[in-house]
């Protein structure tokens, strides 16, 4: 990972796309409009970093006001100024002999939030592999709660915010479509100059509803079959969307005519088995339950199960946010578990990750107290 010269704020530099509404030096947390749900907003931002991979819940906040160069909306889809910002962000990677990131923020992040969690995953991962971020933030409010409202009905409220964001995502499918398809003439540009990187998708909980509703999009003239393995890899990670959005003939399942090669991450999550199940009226969520069946899966989608690999959670006591787990150590175990880490790490790198097993067919299935979990592969326990 790249940092500022010495004597100066150690920093990474995060480009980012977004839909959100833009104000002056920066982009509005709500509006009482929805924002635009084809528009798009490409620029960069200089991010402090901390040079601490093990301080996972270190505060890192943007050092300057975003940069906002990308203003043309892909109206000159190769010489644009949105478009020199995507071969800037490919360009850099190589550059620096990063893998070219394209991170997906969940539920309750703001735009600084978005910024700052790319930021966070490229410093943890960098004792692996060197990832350059580029960031879609959807316009999600950044809130767990509406403070207007929270003291007279917060269960009630925190629903209500979640139904919020999940509309502010699926909203996002217009724009995200739009980025994907410039994104994959980005790559033909950065063939062309001798200079393309590795480019993989990662896809945190909520972003995968975004993402699926981004795919959807696409279904209307955007996809192609020459867009085939415009990302070498797609890992969907704690994914809150349903558990058969994967499945054909359901949206998500096509994140495999981008990707060379998908990793749906699963885990026995509390946060997606209770939370979630109560705000979507009991729907199973991919990212606890895994497929409702392997079989109907392409043969380049690997389901890894983490649950049985992860670290003890009394090894985690700094993580306990408010005396809760559910969020920090059960949802967020691809930023702040180690072993986690090391096993993503691989995937994006594109390496064989040494520390999964694949399963044979009678383990494929699993049952936990929340019912039948379904995965290729387990995380491998080695201990606490």
């Amino acid at each position: 990972m790249a940092l500022e010269p010495a004597g100066a704020a150690k920093s990474l530099t995060v480009f980012y796309a977004t839909n959100r509404l833009r104000e002056t030096d920066g982009f509005h947390k709500e509006s009482g409009q929805p924002p635009d749900d084809r528009a798009l907003w490409l620029g960069k931002a200089s991010v402090q970093v901390l040079g601490d991979p093990g301080n996972t819940e270190g505060a890192r906040g943007l050092l300057t006001h975003p940069e906002i160069p990308g203003d043309d909306d892909f109206a000159k889809p190769d010489k644009g100024p949105a478009a020199k910002l995507l071969d800037a962000w490919l360009d850099t990677a190589k550059a620096r002999g990063a893998v070219a990131l394209f991170f997906i923020h969940g539920f309750s992040n703001s735009f600084t939030d978005a910024l700052t969690r790319a930021t966070q995953i490229a410093e943890f991962y960098s004792d692996h592999v060197a990832l350059a971020p580029l960031a879609f933030s959807w316009p999600s409010d950044g809130q767990v709660f509406d403070p207007k409202s929270m003291l007279l009905d917060p269960a009630g409220n925190a629903i209500r915010q979640y139904r919020a964001d999940q509309a502010d995502a699926k909203r996002a499918g217009g724009a995200l479509g739009r980025l994907l398809r410039e994104v994959h003439r980005a790559r033909l540009r950065a063939i062309k100059r001798g200079a393309l990187p590795r480019m993989v998708l990662l896809a945190h909980s909520m972003g995968n509803l975004a993402l699926a509703s981004g795919l959807g999009a696409m279904r209307h003239g955007l996809m192609t079959t020459a867009m085939a393995g415009t990302f070498d890899h797609a890992a969907l990670v704690a994914a809150d969307v349903p558990d058969t959005m994967i499945v054909a003939p359901e949206p998500l399942a096509d994140i495999t005519q981008l990707a060379a090669a998908v990793t749906v991450v699963t885990n026995d999550d509390g946060t997606l088995w209770i939370a979630s199940s109560i705000a979507n009226d009991g729907s199973r969520r991919l990212g606890h339950y895994g497929p409702p069946r392997l079989d109907l899966l392409p043969p380049q989608v690997m389901v890894v199960d983490y649950a049985t690999g992860l670290l003890a959670e009394d090894s985690k006591p700094h993580l306990k946010n408010g005396g809760t787990s559910w969020d920090t150590v059960h949802h967020q175990y691809y930023r702040n578990d180690m072993k986690a880490r090391a096993d993503l790490a691989a995937v994006l790198a594109g390496t064989d990750p040494p520390t999964r097993d694949t399963l044979p067919l009678a383990e494929q299935e699993v049952w936990s107290l929340s019912g039948r979990r379904r995965r290729h592969a387990a995380l491998r326990f080695t201990g606490p």
